[in-house]
């Protein structure tokens, strides 16, 4: 996971505190704000402090610490947040609006939703492309997938110029420093999102170009002088209202409102499409096996056919011989290895101890799905069935499980494994 802004305003307001201070109070240099030049001048140094490795490289290694000292878990439970986020920080402009204690833990539940739903849609793609690729994206999926990433665009970068213009906009009782501010803008609008690993994902929607046009805008108003005037907080306003086109409050908030509810109906419909995808590819990879008589060679594939042009295999040979997923009965008794081209079958344990082969070879062979080769002795009825007993544990009746499910877990287990066992 990315670090979230309220880990990274708290690392900054730390241990990144004394390069901001050097950011700020270097600026003063050949040129002043009147002077021709000092924009360009601003936006090299802006650029230097961005791409200092020695930052990115500390906050990466500090960034743990801080996320286990805060203890809040924006991973947690992101369906159950959403509503908590809507009622309790961004709520309606009726209401309060804006909960600026909370605002920076609510951009973090936004941000581990938006993480959730980009893996989501990534893993349902790698699903669709790897069934059927030449298969398009279910109609409702694209849908939700687009309606879903617009809103988020516009969330994001409206909630968080709100929290900006705000500590921009206060008076000079309760505003913050220069240098806090800074702070905040380093972690409402970071330089670069400091990915982990392969497996992390940038859930910013914003192209580099409005990063760097926000972060600029702000910085060289806080290095102008009387940055906190009205009219240079009118000025500010416009540029990151109307030149970076970011909505409003309310219109955010209708955003964000939406976008929480295209998450909850796109989960469901991303799961879904993965589990019928997985249902379907189980469906057809079964292994079918056919009647094979007792000189045929048997071959374990998704259509196992009868090797009539192949030698007789001495049925001495085939004695506790059992199938794996790499070779046949034919390839273990013989110097040639054949090629499995589906995967195997999932055997039932249930079916060791019941004859099948030796009576009936048109039948089901239950003997071959148990990798029974051994027929039992006598193949007359009432002794062709199987006498094996089982232990089922007492509380596995009261479980809605197959038996082979309860088999699995070890709950239903054969009598003569059960009084073997050690303990």
């Amino acid at each position: 996971m990315p670090p979230y802004a309220a880990d990274l305003e708290a690392w900054w307001l730390g241990s990144g505190y004394d390069a901001i201070k050097d950011l700020i109070n270097g600026t003063a240099d050949d040129l002043n704000p009147q002077q021709c030049g000092f924009a360009q001048q601003m936006r090299r140094r802006l650029l230097s402090f961005d791409n200092d490795s020695s930052v990115r490289a500390q906050i990466i290694k500090d960034w743990p610490t801080i996320r286990i000292t805060r203890g809040v878990d924006y991973d947690a439970n992101t369906r159950k947040y959403a509503k908590y986020i809507a009622s309790n920080i961004f709520r309606k402009p009726q209401n309060g609006g804006i909960n600026f204690d909370l605002a920076m833990n609510g951009l973090g539940y936004l941000d581990a939703m938006e993480i959730r739903r980009l893996r989501l849609l990534k893993a349902t793609h790698t699903a669709i492309e790897a069934a059927s690729p030449r298969e398009s994206r279910p109609p409702m999926l694209k849908e939700l997938e687009r309606m879903s990433s617009t809103n988020f665009k516009h969330l994001h970068a409206g909630l968080r110029i709100c929290i900006l213009t705000q500590e921009l906009t206060k008076d000079i009782k309760q505003r913050k420093e220069v240098t806090q501010i800074m702070a905040l803008l380093n972690a409402l609008v970071p330089s670069a999102v400091l990915l982990g690993n392969d497996d992390d994902i940038d859930p910013t929607p914003h192209s580099s170009g409005v990063r760097d046009s926000v972060r600029f805008s702000v910085f060289e108003h806080l290095t102008s002088n009387d940055c906190f005037s009205r009219e240079r907080q009118e000025v500010i306003q416009m540029k990151l209202r109307c030149w970076c086109d970011t909505p409003d409050y309310p219109r955010a908030r209708d955003a964000m409102v939406r976008y929480c509810e295209e998450f909850k109906k796109l989960e469901p419909v991303c799961l879904n499409i993965i589990n019928d995808l997985e249902r379907k590819k189980g469906d057809n990879g079964l292994c079918h096996y056919h009647a094979v008589s007792a000189d045929s060679i048997m071959v374990s594939g998704t259509d196992t056919s009868i090797g009539y042009d192949r030698p007789p295999v001495d049925s001495s040979k085939l004695k506790n011989v059992v199938l794996t997923q790499n070779t046949s009965l034919a390839s273990q008794v013989s110097t040639k290895t054949l090629t499995i081209t589906g995967p195997l079958l999932a055997f039932h344990p249930l079916l060791r101890g019941m004859p099948g082969r030796e009576i009936s070879p048109a039948t089901t062979d239950g003997a071959l799905l148990a990798r029974e080769i051994d027929p039992p002795p006598v193949p007359c009825y009432p002794n062709n069935l199987s006498k094996t007993l089982f232990h089922q544990h007492p509380l596995a009746r009261e479980l809605d499980m197959s038996t082979q499910e309860q088999a699995s877990l070890g709950l239903l287990l054969p009598a003569e494994l059960a009084d073997n066992r050690e303990f």
